[in-house]
């Protein structure tokens, strides 16, 4: 019978944290199951929670990445839409003075 092993994604092998903070969470669970013995699953749950910590944050692309013209065409809409306010504005004036 293997002896148990306690291993939480506090305290984690130095190699399996530097494979996680550089993103790379495949070698990660394979360094971890050399090291431990852990199974695939084990390694995998320990790995995902390590990396919810220490991986680096990847920008959302569609916040980050603006088309060119995209701010321009914003403003037209906006324009528009403050057209269109002024212009119920009015014909509410028109129907409360009926």
């Amino acid at each position: 019978m293997k002896p148990e092993i306690i291993i939480t994604e506090q305290n984690l092998p130095d190699n399996v944290l530097r494979a996680i903070k550089k993103g790379r969470k495949i070698e990660a669970i394979k360094l971890l199951r050399e090291e431990t013995g852990l199974g695939l699953a084990n390694a995998k749950v320990l790995v995902d929670r390590a990396s919810s910590k220490f991986a680096p944050k990847r920008p959302n692309p569609a916040i980050t990445e603006i088309p060119s013209g995209a701010i321009t065409l914003l403003k037209m809409v906006m324009a528009r839409i403050r057209r269109i306010n002024a212009l119920l504005h009015q014909a509410q004036q028109y129907w409360n003075a009926v």
